[in-house]
């Protein structure tokens, strides 16, 4: 005999086909309505049944903005879109535009940012403002902003003129360049046998706990652990032990084994302009630093030759 867990895994399975059969039946919709040809012959008269005519049409006029949308997200990648500020206060009747500015990388979408705007003042159909954004704070979209959407100030008798066009382009850039870098950083990681910071175990992970304290009773002829890892590394090959950015991966820190540092400068398109090496006495390398020097891209290899 059944039990109710039967009934209840029964019934999962059953919603899980029909969410199924759903997708599978939305999307040979959207072929059938996407084909070219189709348009043309639903302009043919007489029809038997005109009233289901006009509601095919319907539906393909629908399918063919879609697609076109969908066509301007996968090229363009900035589209503009309306949306309404539910706050019954809210600045311009609540009239906001939206920009959509769509990352991908390998042809793959990454993410997904927003930047709203509103009309401070309604008599300047033409100045916005920006109202609400999803942009990380590394990157300059203030910046960005008052060069290219300037506000009009109050004592001010000419109007600013501003570009929307532009600075959808420059936030892009911007945005497409942080995530490359990003990914630049992590390709170096595992090419030093360093592996994914994000997704690095916790137990893996460096204790920086505050509040250590020291043992400051331990005799001069005792060797510390740290020393002894350091004389460990300094007797075995060395390697790479660290490599990090801080969030705009403008900046790169290097460690080896050995004690030696490097601090690397990373422009916005990921060269790397100017590197700092340092020995475990202080001393500069500058045959590392020479070698640092390109693109962010094969810097490990670089390094290790």
């Amino acid at each position: 005999m059944a039990t109710i867990e039967d009934f209840d895994t029964e019934i999962a399975d059953i919603h899980t086909r029909i969410a199924t059969l759903q997708a599978h039946r939305a999307n040979l919709t959207s072929i059938l309505l996407s084909q070219p040809h189709l348009p043309a012959r639903l302009q043919q008269r007489p029809v038997l049944h005109e009233r289901k005519r006009r509601s095919a049409a319907k539906f393909v006029e629908a399918q063919s903005k879609r697609n076109l949308e969908n066509v301007y997200r996968a090229c363009a990648g900035v589209t503009a879109y309306k949306v309404k500020d539910p706050d019954p206060y809210a600045v311009d009747n609540g009239n906001v535009l939206g920009v959509r500015v769509e990352v991908s990388i390998g042809g793959t979408f990454i993410e997904t940012y927003h930047v709203l705007f509103n009309r401070p003042n309604a008599k300047q159909r033409n100045i916005l403002k920006i109202h609400k954004h999803t942009i990380p704070p590394c990157i300059p979209l203030h910046p960005l902003a008052n060069k290219w959407l300037p506000i009009t100030r109050k004592d001010a008798d000419a109007t600013m003129e501003q570009s929307l066009v532009k600075f959808g382009r420059s936030l892009r850039k911007e945005l497409v360049s942080w995530h490359l870098r990003q990914e630049a950083l992590e390709k170096l990681r595992t090419e030093a046998g360093l592996g994914n910071k994000a997704t690095q175990p916790e137990e893996d992970k460096p204790d920086t706990s505050i509040g250590k304290v020291l043992n400051a009773f331990v005799s001069d002829d005792e060797e510390s652990e740290d020393e002894e890892e350091m004389r460990t590394a300094r007797d075995g090959a060395v390697k790479i032990t660290d490599i990090e950015g801080d969030m705009a991966v403008r900046e790169l820190t290097i460690t080896w084994s050995n004690g030696n540092t490097g601090a690397l400068r990373v422009t916005k398109d990921g060269e790397i302009d100017k590197a700092v090496f340092r020995s475990r006495d202080g001393l500069r390398e500058s045959a590392m630093e020479r070698k640092a020097e390109g693109r962010i891209e094969g810097l490990v290899q670089r390094l290790t030759t």
